[in-house]
């Protein structure tokens, strides 16, 4: 798999994937909820039926709303599969805003609920869809990591190669078993991200050690911001259900759900200027000083923007900067013409990276509006030696295409863009997107036909399918 596809997947873990059969009903209540009257909704009701008995439930307490639709979807879980709780949760998220806003939080408490055993793993993970950003991918991979981690085993190179490998033949469930493969780790070695990374590294296969520094990289900022979203957390509003435990899931987006601090961290305003006992942290170098790897870790730091992506080992940067826009804007309260200057003082080789992830959070700073997203970029001009702007609208298209899992909303983005030479690279950009989501180079082709006329070549080109003819006649 090509790198410019990992960068694509990375950039929301939202991709193109069935959900598959959910698993059978078991009798019973699930572990850790009271038992109480029996909910007005079976198994074999519709998801909305069940949306709305849960609605009307939740709406009747004077505490947070999303531990109680948690537990209720949990609660499904054993009655119904992993598969058709998440069509429930999808359901919720059309209707209720309070839902939505929580809702790849809530897909990741779910996937953590679902895990049972290791020799259901595989058939677990595959149950779940790639809605809601995927959530539920990276939870179930969390749910495995955490119950090894309560048998005292920390994973090694056998657990990592052989847990993906029944995904290999589908890009995308390869891809999002890999990156969760990062989170898992933050749970297990308690959100230290030089031990993660290094844990990442035992895994055979470089693109999981690639796909799992992401996942590092997005649970280090997660559990920056929103600490309730951690597996800590969910477990907590589980009533232990489950594979409950320690970690959360990925920076969606700057003011709308980065996510943060976990007990054991130092604190994240720590002065990154000497983040470890004073010891100067050098990029330049291969390998992270002995202090920096084993010591007390500091997660973020509101007075260095580009923090940790700067103390980290240089292989380990680009995954870094593909999520550093989410810390940014964090702490300075969502400025996106501010964090374009923090990402034009990257190094040289991790700007364009850095404008990628603003883009990539520009999409949810806009709501998904296409000209307001635009607008935002446009924040961003003359920086990035003048190509600033471009980048971060590739962000956002290269977002759009994996949150609805669906090329034609890249292709929409594309055809409000006003620059004929911009409208080229978007329909590129649109076309790796593709490459993620479908394997066969038939299918691929197929979708890039749906590009404005003249640029369907350019979709054909980053989705590695020769365009016919054999020439590009843009």
């Amino acid at each position: 798999m090509h790198r410019r596809s990992l960068r694509a997947a990375l950039a929301a873990c939202a991709l193109l994937v069935s959900a598959c059969t959910p698993s059978g009903p078991s009798t019973g209540p699930a572990p850790g909820l009271s038992a109480g009257p029996a909910p007005a909704w079976t198994a074999q009701s519709s998801a909305g039926e069940i949306s709305r008995w849960v609605r009307r439930e939740c709406g009747r307490v004077f505490t947070s709303r999303q531990p109680c639709v948690e537990r209720n979807l949990v609660a499904l879980i054993d009655q119904a599969g992993i598969g058709r709780t998440m069509e429930v949760l999808d359901t919720l998220v059309a209707v209720d805003s309070d839902v939505r806003f929580n809702a790849h939080a809530l897909a990741h408490g779910l996937g953590i609920a679902a895990y049972r055993t290791p020799e259901t793993l595989a058939a677990t993970f595959s149950a779940c869809p790639p809605t809601q950003m995927s959530g539920c991918y990276h939870g179930v991979v969390q749910g495995y990591f955490l119950a090894l981690a309560r048998q005292g085993i920390t994973p090694g190179t056998a657990h990592l190669d052989a847990m993906c490998e029944p995904h290999r033949a589908s890009p995308f469930l390869f891809f999002q078993c890999a990156h969760g493969v990062g989170h898992g780790l933050m749970a297990v070695h308690d959100n230290h991200v030089p031990m993660s990374l290094e844990g990442c590294d035992l895994a055979s296969d470089g693109f999981i050690r690639e796909s799992c520094y992401g996942g590092v990289f997005m649970e280090n900022i997660v559990h920056v911001t929103h600490p309730h979203h951690t597996a800590e957390g969910h477990a907590g509003t589980q009533g232990g259900h489950g594979a409950s435990g320690d970690a959360g899931h990925a920076a969606q987006a700057a003011a709308a759900d980065p996510h943060a601090v976990h007990g054991g961290s130092q604190p994240a305003t720590a002065n990154a200027g000497h983040p470890h006992a004073g010891q100067p942290a050098d990029a330049g170098h291969d390998h992270a000083a002995p202090a920096m790897r084993h010591g007390e870790w500091v997660a973020l730091n509101r007075n260095d923007p580009l923090y940790p992506c700067n103390v980290v080992a240089s292989k380990y940067q680009e995954s870094c900067y593909t999520m550093q826009s989410s810390a940014i804007l964090f702490f300075n309260g969502g400025d996106v013409q501010a964090t374009a200057r923090a990402c034009d003082t990257a190094p040289a080789g991790m700007v364009q990276t850095c404008f990628l992830s603003l883009g990539r959070d520009v999409t949810a700073l806009a709501s998904q509006n296409h000209a307001r997203s635009l607008e935002l970029c446009a924040r961003a001009e003359g920086l990035g030696g003048g190509r600033g702007d471009l980048w971060c609208m590739l962000g956002v298209v290269q977002n759009l295409v994996n949150l609805a899992a669906d090329p034609g909303e890249g292709m929409r983005f594309c055809r409000a863009v006003e620059s004929a030479a911009h409208k080229g690279d978007c329909y590129r950009v649109v076309g790796e997107a593709i490459a993620t989501l479908m394997a066969e180079a038939e299918r691929r082709g197929q979708s890039c036909q749906a590009a404005e006329p003249g640029y369907a070549p350019a979709c054909l080109r980053g989705a590695g399918v020769e365009p016919r003819g054999g020439s590009d006649d843009e």
